[in-house]
This record gives structure tokens, C-alpha cells and sequence, in this order.
């Protein structure tokens, strides 16, 4: 094959045989370059087969692509999915290991008959995420391929190595729920699985590279290497093991080992060798061995082992197929591969994983809080929702769901959705999915969690069933972190009254009479008609009771439980005021700490309302003025009218509405506006759409404007999602919006589209982009047909939609930005009411959202959902 190579490459390049005169320049470059590989590939089959390592066809193996799948974790191919091969461990030549010999030394190995993954920590520290997530995907790839999960412990680094970190490692593993199959306090055929019981087997396995060729003793001392890198440094020359000793004459070196000399065992790296991995993460690395390292160290003076060859000789004997690790392991595959290939193993597939970086876009460090898995389960995490976010911290299934069981990320794993791009921990998200997992969680599940915060903070000192199942209920829905509940029952038991009551939040309700209706409830608690807390008809008997009292101060809705809660409880917010104050009572019993009676929260109820008689009295003046005979300009009538109609019962407003129809009926001034269920009312100079109980309109809240998609691609993390840069008129530019239409709507009709958007939602991060903003869409009951919501033909980008009868739809300067969650709400009270119309235009409870230049509407969906 050789001769015939060198036979066409002559004749090429004169200018005869196959590629003679006028034959084309590329196809006699091709086969010039073809012949050259294929002379490359022969040499090194030659000298291989000269060691006895290969076959009498490897000189063919360079001519065609390694494969990028593992041969046995199954990967996403679209078009050419390729047939696994089933690796084994190379034991028949003279250059490997054969198993006889690994027998006779006493070495355990492990055929790779099944897909094996592992997990290799060094006992440093504490579990950072970012190890934890490597062993969840480990954990998670294994499972996903009916593998084997193993863990083993890399503690060669003596001085930094400790026990104490070894248990908090796999204490953090077990609370992870990554169960090993092989490993610490779990047997298998690999072991023993700490390295540092593995001495005897480096040893064996150095002098046995020695033996081969491929290693050798190097008796050079720290002193003259230090002399060696200084020389080279001022050389400007790479830093690198000059190789004083590699070819040394044996009879020296028998001498110095007779003498007792210290010495070292370098790896002899072979001259002219490329390693190259076909990486499951990155693709095909290559590396030139003798331009990236020199001979480097397996076993140091002392004889303890290198990492890098405890690393290879491990992963090798305990059968290791896959190898999933950070990518700052990359140049370690070099070391390691070396060391396969020369001892004769198979070396496994690799996927070296991203970084894990801060909000500032550095690794991410002790300085960005929180990074350890005990410190997150300290801070009241759930396993379930650690795993799940650390999972998509790099992966993604291609659809835009964040919220996954351990079921759903076995099923839904797969090493080829693995992104090399950095990820971005985000703790407001890992927040957030946090109190997704708490509040799906049985509370059965969630109680002794609730029980052991409570004792942890003090709350109670015993477990008391009855008061930590009724707290469970309470605050679960509540909670995003377990250690919440502890602050959530500590708030209820308290009684912050006085605080709240001078807060501008109460001034509306302290100007309403408040003097007269805290006396009251007092009067009715005092005089004993409260039912008993901790009483089995409770809940009943409490519903009955604020019946009573609202007939009895003339009080229904907001007016009469908005003050009812300050009064009880002390805060504006919080559970219900029943469960609140039933906490009271069953704390009471329960011993808990901190727990302000209900006998003793109606005296500083008094107390405070006799102490500030005079400013109340001040404040029911000046609103009793805005509705009386006081002189007011025509931009502040509607708002006094408002604010006198909201203090009155659903029917009575009814009725004040209902008389001034038949009032502008009566008396038309101007061009009658037509009759709906909204007014405007003015105050301060700020406009303000309010519905019939004097509330703000919730849809006039939103910004809704007029788009236009400036441009439109795929999600790089989502196959389901766009991101698209959309013009609504803002100062800035286009703004990024991330939609869920990929799976709906061509990209080539997005780009170009005039669309409605929502301006004003809570930026949001979809898969690691942020996104500001909602496209408005139509769609069927089954989300099986979605399309555009386009605006009338020559709307403008930038302008405001309108509804018919509300006008233009401006939001207050407080909702620039819905980022409180009661302003989150919005969204979620607006949407059920937006329907398509028998004609397919847009609506708002039966009325049409317009602009300047008519109606939004849907291309063919009509009667349908708007989202």
C-alpha cells in the first residue's frame, strides 16, 4: 500500500498516470492529500503492529470518522442515527494488559458489559453545585441507560484530604437522593473505591508501564527542575520536563536505585502523537501531545500516585464507559488517554460540561452566596428541587417546561441535549422552582419538615400534632423555602399592630370610621362571642360570627374584612384570619413562643385607638369633605364620587349607579357617552379607569401596544421557543421577547409581523435570555391552532391599544413594570375575560380592543382563547 501510495504521489506530481496533464487542480489536490493520510496511516499501523498493538487493517481506522455517539448512551440523530458498538477491554496483545496478569497481581477489574458512569470527588470541601450537578448527570445518564452509577473517592491528595469532608459529600449525595449502586458502604466488583486504598495497584501498574517502555525513573531533584524551569522561562521556551532521564543508560540508573536515590516514575510521551476525543459535549478535540506537555509524573519520590494516573488506571479497571465532568477536566484527558492507550484499555467516552457561572458572569464562588448543597438545605431547599434546577443549569429537552419530578429527568435525559455554552445560576429561579415542588408536595410529606423548622427556630419546643398539622395547611401555600414557615407562624403568633396601623397602607381604612369599628370588634371578642379557636366547630362558627359583625357596623366586602384583619392580626397581609387566629389558639396550647393572646390584642387595640382619637377623628374629616359641601374643581369630582362609592356595600352601588343613568338620561350635557360598566375618575391630576365597586380595572392596567418583529430565531436552549427583537415604540430600540410559537408559526411569517404585546409583565428569564414581553396570540381550547393577534392595517408600532368603552389603554406610573405579586396578578385576572368574537376580532368582556385604525383580529380563529 505504501509503495503504491509514494507511485501515485510521483506520478501526480509530474504530471502523469491517473492525474496527468488537464485533469482538474482540486481533484489532484484530493488525491495528493488522500495518499499522504493514507501513507501517515501505514507508518503508524507499522509501528504498532511492531509493538503488537494493532491489527493488519488499522492502518485504515484514520480514514474514517470516529463515531460521536457513546456506545452505550443513546443520543438524539435526526437524520443518521448510527449503530452502537459494544466496547471491551483490549487484553490479547503484548502491549496491553492481559487479564491473566491482572489476576495473578491480584488486581480486581471490571468487563464493560453494562453502561457504567461515575462520580470522583476529592475530599476537599464541602459539595459545590457544580459537582453536584456532574453527579446528577451521571446519576441521571446511568439510570436512563439501565447502567451502574458509581461513586469513588479521590482523596490522593493527602494534605488537603479529610474525613470530615468526605462524609458531608456523601451525606450531600444521599439528601441529593443519588443513590450509588458501587461505592463507599456499597460493595461491587471495582472496589475498593477509595484511592487511597489503592496504593499497591499504582504501584503495580507504574512499574509495569516501566517494564513496557512507556514510563522510566527519573532521579532529577526539585532543585535542578527548578533550575531547569527557571532556564526556560528566561529562554522564552514552553515549561516542560527536558527529559534528562528518559533515555538514560540502565546501568546508571541500577546503580542510583542500588544507591537508595530517591526518584520519580515519568510517563514517556511518545514523539509526534496527536490524542484526539470525540467529545459528547464539544465535539472533536485534538491536542499535539509534545507542543501541549513533556514526560510528566505517575508516581512522585514519595510513591504516592499522581492524580492523572490514579484517575486513568481507575476509570479503566472499574470498567467506566462514560466519563461526565466539568470542563476545566479537558486537559486532563490528555495525561489520561496516554496512560489508557499505553496500558492497553479502551478508553471511554467523554463529555466535559460547562461552567457554572455568577450573575456577573464569573465562576461562580463563595462571593455569590450560597454554593454548597448543604448550605442550600440549611436554607430550607428541597432535594427534589435542587435536582431539578441543577439539571437544566446546561440542559434542556427542547421544550420550554422548568418543572420536572426525578421520574421526568430520567425519561427526559440525554447527554446530546448537554450545551457547551456556559449556564447562568440564577437564585431567583432555584427560589421559584423551590416553592413549586413545596406546594405540590403531599403535607403529609411536608409536615415533620414544618415540625423541624419550628423546633429549629425555637417556635415550639415539643411537637404538638394538632398545631403543626393546622400551621402545615396554613403556610404551604405560602412558602417557597421549608425555613419559611418558621417566619410565616412566627408573624401569626405576633401581633405587630401598631407598626401597620401608622403605615400609609392603613390610611384608607383608618379614615373610614376605623375608631368606631375596632371598638366594636373589641366589644364583641371582650363580651365573649368569639367562638373558641381551638374549638372542632371553628371555621363554621367564625363565618358566623363576621356575618354578625358586619350587619352589625353595616359593613360588607372589603370595607368590613380589610380592618377585621388589622384588627385580629396586626398585618394588612398574610393566611386567612381565621387560620391565623386559630394558630392562636392551638399555639397556646402547644406552648409555642412568642404567641400574643387574643384577650391581650383587643386591649392594645383599644389602647391605640384612644391614643390617637384626635388624628382619627382629623383623618374622617378631611374624607368626609371630599363627598361633602366643600368647594371642589370639576377635575376632582369624579374622584370624590369614586371614593365615596367604593366605601358602600355591591348594592348600594348598584343603586348610586343605576340613579346617575336615569340622571344623564334626565339631563344630557353634550353628546352622551355610552353606558358601560367603567368611569374615569381624576385625582391629583392622574387618570384612573375604576369598575363598579370603585376598584382600578384590571385591563387598564396593562400596556398593551402595537409591535413589529424586527427580527426572529430559535431559542439556542429550546427548540419550542423564539426569541424575537420586537419594535414597540420604546426610545431604546427593539426589545427581546421569547414566544412559544416555534411549534405554530413559520418563522419566515413572524418576521416582518405586526403584533399586539403585553409591555408591562415582570421581565422574565426563559431558558437563560430574558425576555420583556408577551405576544398576543389566539388559540383553540387544545392549544392545537395558535395564531397571531394582528392589529388593523396601518397601525404604528409604539401605539396603545384601546378598548371601546374605556378609551386608551394607559397604565398608571406605578404599573410601568407589574413586579409586586399582587401586580403579577393582573395578567392572570385579565386573561380568562379576552376571547376572539364570532367575527374573530380581539375582546375585553365583550367589548373590542381597537386602535387608531380599527380592530385586532385573528386570521380564521374565532370564539377563542386570547393569551
Amino acid at each position: 500500500v505504501a509503495s503504491f501510495c509514494d507511485a501515485v504521489l510521483c506520478k501526480s506530481l509530474e504530471g502523469t498516470g491517473m492525474l496527468g496533464q488537464g485533469r482538474p487542480l482540486c481533484l489532484m489536490v484530493a488525491t495528493v492529500m488522500a495518499c499522504m493520510t493514507m501513507q501517515r496511516s501505514v507508518a503508524s499501523a507499522a509501528h504498532a503492529s511492531l509493538r503488537g498493538r494493532a491489527g493488519a487493517t488499522a492502518f485504515m481506522q484514520p480514514l474514517f470518522p470516529t463515531p460521536r455517539l457513546s456506545p452505550f448512551l443513546s443520543r438524539s440523530v435526526r437524520n443518521n442515527p448510527r449503530k452502537l458498538a459494544m466496547p471491551s477491554m483490549t487484553a490479547t496483545s503484548q502491549a496491553g494488559l492481559e487479564k491473566d496478569w491482572l489476576k495473578e497481581a491480584g488486581i480486581s477489574f471490571v468487563d464493560k458489559t453494562d453502561p457504567r458512569l461515575r462520580f470522583a470527588p476529592s475530599p476537599t470541601g464541602s459539595l459545590h453545585v457544580g459537582g453536584a450537578r456532574t453527579a446528577l448527570y451521571n446519576y441521571l445518564a446511568a439510570a436512563k441507560n439501565g447502567g451502574k452509577f458509581v461513586v469513588r473517592i479521590e482523596d490522593t491528595d493527602v494534605a488537603r484530604s479529610t474525613k470530615e469532608s468526605e462524609k458531608s459529600m456523601i451525606d450531600d449525595l444521599k439528601w441529593l437522593g443519588l443513590d450509588w449502586s458501587e461505592g463507599p458502604f456499597v460493595d461491587g466488583p471495582g472496589a475498593p473505591y477509595r484511592q487511597s486504598e489503592r496504593g499497591d495497584i499504582y504501584k503495580q501498574l507504574a512499574e509495569k508501564l516501566v517494564e513496557m517502555g512507556h514510563a522510566y525513573p527519573c532521579f532529577c531533584t526539585e532543585e535542578e527542575l527548578e533550575a531547569k524551569r527557571k532556564a526556560a522561562e528566561e529562554a522564552g521556551e514552553a515549561v516542560a520536563y527536558d527529559g534528562t532521564w528518559r533515555d538514560a543508560d540502565p546501568v546508571e540508573v541500577k546503580k542510583r536505585m542500588d544507591a537508595g536515590e530517591t526518584y520519580t516514575y515519568r510517563f514517556k510521551v511518545p514523539k509526534g502523537k496527536v490524542v484526539a476525543i470525540d467529545d459528547l459535549v464539544r465535539g472533536v478535540v485534538r491536542w499535539d501531545v509534545e507542543a501541549t506537555l513533556g514526560d510528566f509524573i505517575l508516581l512522585r519520590s514519595t510513591g504516592v500516585p499522581v492524580y492523572n494516573f490514579c484517575v486513568a488506571v481507575d476509570d479503566a479497571l472499574m470498567g467506566i464507559t462514560t466519563v461526565v465532568r466539568a470542563e476545566e477536566h479537558l486537559t486532563n484527558t490528555i495525561r489520561q488517554v496516554l496512560v489508557l492507550e499505553a496500558l492497553g484499555f479502551q478508553v471511554p467516552q467523554y463529555a466535559h460540561c460547562s461552567l457554572i457561572l455568577g450573575e456577573d458572569r464569573s465562576k461562580l464562588s463563595k462571593r455569590h452566596g450560597a454554593t454548597s448543597c448543604n448550605q442550600f438545605r440549611e436554607q430550607g431547599y428541597l432535594p427534589e428541587a435542587m435536582i431539578n434546577y441543577l439539571a437544566l443549569l446546561g440542559w434542556n429537552d427542547g421544550t420550554d417546561k422548568d418543572v420536572y419530578t426525578r421520574e421526568e429527568l430520567i425519561e427526559s435525559f440525554d447527554l446530546s441535549r448537554v450545551t457547551p455554552s456556559p449556564a447562568m445560576f440564577d437564585i431567583t429561579k432555584l427560589k421559584w422552582l423551590n416553592g413549586q415542588h413545596l406546594r405540590s408536595m403531599d403535607p403529609a410529606d411536608f409536615a415533620p419538615m414544618v415540625s423541624e423548622v419550628l423546633a429549629k427556630e425555637g417556635v415550639v419546643d415539643g411537637e404538638d400534632a394538632d398545631f403543626v398539622q393546622h400551621v402545615t395547611a396554613m403556610v404551604q401555600e405560602k412558602c417557597e423555602l421549608v425555613n419559611d414557615a418558621a417566619d410565616i407562624v412566627k408573624t401569626v403568633l405576633g401581633y405587630q399592630l401598631e407598626g401597620v396601623l401608622e403605615s400609609k397602607e392603613a390610611e384608607p381604612f383608618l379614615s373610614d370610621d376605623f375608631a368606631y369599628f375596632a371598638t366594636e370588634v373589641a366589644k364583641s371578642v371582650e363580651g365573649g362571642k368569639f367562638p373558641a379557636p381551638d374549638g372542632p366547630e371553628y371555621q363554621k362558627e367564625f363565618k358566623t360570627w363576621v356575618n354578625a359583625l358586619g350587619k352589625a357596623t353595616d359593613r360588607k366586602g372589603k370595607r368590613l374584612f380589610m380592618p377585621l384583619r388589622i384588627a385580629l392580626t396586626g398585618n394588612q397581609a398574610g393566611p386567612a384570619v381565621e387560620d391565623q387566629i386559630r394558630t392562636l389558639g392551638l399555639g397556646a396550647k402547644a406552648g409555642a413562643k412568642g404567641c400574643v393572646p387574643l384577650e391581650e390584642r383587643m386591649q392594645r387595640l383599644k389602647t391605640w385607638v384612644k391614643e390617637h382619637e384626635g388624628d382619627l377623628k382629623k383623618k374622617e374629616k378631611a374624607a368626609s369633605s371630599m363627598t361633602g359641601g366643600g368647594q371642589l374643581s370639576d377635575a376632582e369630582v369624579g374622584g370624590a364620587c369614586m371614593v365615596a362609592v367604593s366605601k358602600l356595600a355591591p348594592a348600594q352601588q348598584r343603586q348610586v349607579l343605576a340613579l346617575a343613568l336615569q340622571l344623564a338620561e334626565a339631563h344630557p350635557h353634550g353628546e352622551s357617552a355610552p353606558a358601560g360598566p367603567t368611569v374615569v375618575a381624576s385625582k391629583g391630576g392622574e387618570t384612573r379607569t375604576l369598575d363598579r365597586s370603585g376598584n382600578v380595572e384590571p385591563v387598564s392596567r396593562l400596556d398593551l401596544r402595537v409591535g413589529k418583529v424586527v427580527s426572529c430565531e430559535k431559542h439556542p436552549e429550546a427548540d419550542a421557543l423564539y426569541v424575537e427583537q420586537i419594535d414597540v415604540g420604546d426610545p431604546e430600540g427593539p426589545r427581546t421577547v421569547i414566544s412559544g410559537l416555534a411549534n405554530h408559526i413559520p418563522i419566515e411569517d413572524m418576521v416582518g409581523a405586526t403584533v399586539a404585546v403585553v409591555c408591562n409583565l415582570k421581565p422574565a428569564k426563559m431558558r437563560g435570555i430574558e425576555s420583556f414581553g408577551m405576544v398576543l396570540c389566539g388559540s383553540n381550547d387544545e392549544h392545537s391552532k395558535v395564531e397571531l393577534l394582528v392589529p388593523a392595517e396601518g397601525s404604528e408600532p409604539g401605539e396603545r391599544l384601546a378598548l371601546e368603552n374605556m378609551g386608551v389603554l394607559q397604565p398608571a406610573e406605578e404599573d410601568k413594570v407589574l413586579k409586586s405579586k399582587s401586580q403579577q396578578k393582573v395578567w392572570k385576572i385579565v386573561a380568562p375575560d379576552m376571547k376572539t368574537d364570532g367575527d374573530g376580532c380581539a375582546t375585553y368582556r365583550g367589548s373590542k380592543f381597537t386602535t387608531s385604525k380599527g380592530p385586532l383580529t385573528c386570521k380564521s380563529l374565532t370564539n377563542s382563547n386570547l393569551g
